[in-house]
This record gives C-alpha cells, structure tokens and sequence, in this order.
C-alpha cells in the first residue's frame, strides 16, 4: 500500500491539475456528459436574484478536513443575496465550522480582498499578511483550490476564474508550488485519488463519479471523484459505486449499509427513481445525523446528473418509507444545502 505521504503527493498533483484545468461545464451541455460535477453539484449556480419563498439564501464555502486530505463544502446561510462574493470569501478566513471536522485552508491572520470590479468574469483577490512558510505542496493547493471554487460559484456577478495578487503583486506562486502567474479555474474531478496498489484509471481515461461519503466526526458529506470504466448508464454507475462505498485507506464511511442493492432506476419529467432493498433500512446504523447523510448523499450524488431534478427514494417499490425513522421519504427530494451551517455561526 502506498504510504499516507504518498497519497498526499498524488493529491497535490491532481489539485495542480484541477486549479490549472477547464472551467466546470453547465449541466445541460450535453445529455451524455461524463463529468457528473455540474450544474447542481456543490456550490455551482448561486445567483444574486431574489429567492423563490420559502427557499434559503445561501454560498458555499470550500475547507479541508483537518488532515489535508479532502476539501469540504459547506453550505452557509446568508441575511441576503447582496454581497455574497464578498462574505463567501471572509468566510475562508473566518471559518464557519467551530467543530473540528473541518477548518479553513488558510493560514491563521491571512488576509484576502476581492478587488472591484468583477470584470469579463475574472475576480482579482489581494492575499496580504500571509506568513512565509506555513504552506507545504498540498496545503498550498488546497488553500488556492478552496479559493477558486468558492469564489467561481457565482452567477450574479459571473465568475469563472480568479487571477491572484500578493501584497498587490503578481506572483509565480505562493510557496513554489502552483504557478498563479495566470487567472485560475476550477477544474472538475474534485478530491481524485488514486488508492491501493493496483493503477487506477485516471480521470480522461473513463466516467467520472462524483460521490459524498461521511468524514470521520459524520458531520459532513465529502465529495470525491471515482473513474470507472467508461459508461453511458452513469446513474447506474453511480448507485453501485455509492452501494461500494469509500475505500478502506480513504478515512471516509459509507453512507449506505453493506448488503443493499439497486433493485431499480427510472429517469422521467427530472425525477430519477431509486428503489433499494430492504437492508438500507434494516442495516442501517440509525440515529438522524446518519440517517440525513445517508439520504443526502444519495441525493447529492443522483442529483448532480444530466437531467435529473429531483431524486425519489424507495425502498421494496414503496414510498413512504423511513431509512432509520427520523425522515418520511414520501416526495422527491432535490440536492440542496450540502452541509448546511446556520445563519448565527
């Protein structure tokens, strides 16, 4: 087994490649689309237009865990739609998450401006006060890729790619690491590693999974890309992967108990149908924390498909049902709010 160094060698190099690769593509950009990290998948999409009654005003927020292993999205509720670049970016410094699971990419008393105006889709944001150092490779990578994701989810001002300042300045890189000489995109294959002994696909060699698994304080889903062999049944594909569960080097739990299988998938008018067996309930851990994990990561991970809407759970062809008695899964279900953190953090 490679060691746990290597593992953050090669996270280093698929996080160069995804801060330097293609802008993420729109959902409706083709129905067969490999790349299930679209239009619904975490952060994507969020609008400065009024919300719809009823319907959150939020931004994500892109952390890591505290072993710099994954980046994490949380979800953060704002008082409004104005400004929300501007608060979405404090909150990489003013981290959101005060419980340990996950924790700001950025070194302690950093400072990041976001210059006016948004122009042509290029965000400028100014690091000052960054302590020389403190950044190894990953860390590096993490802290600029947390930066553009968060940043690029916008729609209201548009913004595609971030071109970074130090100290007003631009620069070759932060800590030698990553070339920010030029604007940076965010790229789509989001926490890709490759585990075990055995070469994996790499990530133009197949389909690409995105799929949320629990970090280990199960507060929060992770996504992580897995490549399979090449496919066009991608929901399939993905209910085996997520059924599969993380792999056992990764330090994530499955959210779905061994023994469950797909008994059926249907696509019709945006509503993707899944029916398990019996042992997601019967085998299931219990408790309401696990119980919404598990329901949101099947959420998530369907939701982000080309053409789907919305996801309805059933277990045994019922609706109805309960996982572990907390939630009624009687309506289809739409991935919203990945990791939602309250309005008074």
């Amino acid at each position: 087994m490679p060691s746990r160094i290597s593992r953050l060698i090669i996270i280093l190099l698929c996080f160069t490649i995804v801060i330097s690769g293609c802008i993420l593509k729109n959902k409706n950009s083709s129905p067969n689309n490999q790349n299930s990290a679209t239009g619904n998948g975490p952060g994507q999409g969020q609008s400065s237009a009024t919300p719809a009654e009823g319907v959150l005003v939020t931004y994500t927020a892109w952390g890591v865990t505290p072993d710099l292993m994954y980046m994490v999205p949380l979800t953060v509720e704002a008082e409004g739609p104005e400004d929300r670049p501007y608060r979405a970016l404090q909150a990489l410094i003013n981290w959101p998450d005060q419980s340990g699971a996950t924790v700001s990419a950025w070194p302690e008393g950093t400072r990041l401006e976001l210059k006016s105006p948004i122009q042509d889709g290029t965000a400028t944001v100014n690091i000052t006060n960054l302590k020389q150092g403190v950044f190894g490779s990953a860390g590096e990578s993490f802290a600029l890729g947390s930066l553009v994701h968060t940043l690029t989810q916008f729609t209201e001002p548009v913004i595609r790619q971030v071109q970074v300042l130090v100290d007003g300045q631009i620069k070759e890189s932060l800590a030698g690491h990553v070339d920010i000489s030029q604007p940076l995109t965010p790229g789509a294959n989001i926490n890709w590693i490759s585990w075990g002994d055995e070469p994996a696909l790499s990530p133009d060699q197949g389909t690409n999974l995105t799929l949320y698994f629990a970090e280990p304080s199960a507060m929060y889903l992770v996504p992580i890309t897995r490549t399979v062999a090449k496919t066009k049944d991608i929901a399939q594909a993905t209910i085996n992967e997520l059924i599969r569960g993380p792999e056992r080097e990764s330090g994530l739990d499955p959210v779905i108990p061994a023994g469950t299988r797909c008994l059926g998938l249907e696509l019709k008018a945006g509503i993707l149908t899944v029916d398990f067996s019996a042992e997601l309930r019967d085998r299931h851990s219990g408790g309401s924390s696990g119980e919404t994990l598990t329901v949101n990561a099947i959420v998530h991970s369907l939701g982000s498909l080309p053409g789907v809407e919305e996801v309805q759970i059933l277990i045994e062809g019922k609706t109805g049902q309960s996982i572990g008695g907390h939630m009624v899964l009687s309506k289809p279900l739409r991935p919203r709010y990945l990791n939602l953190v309250p309005r008074n953090w």
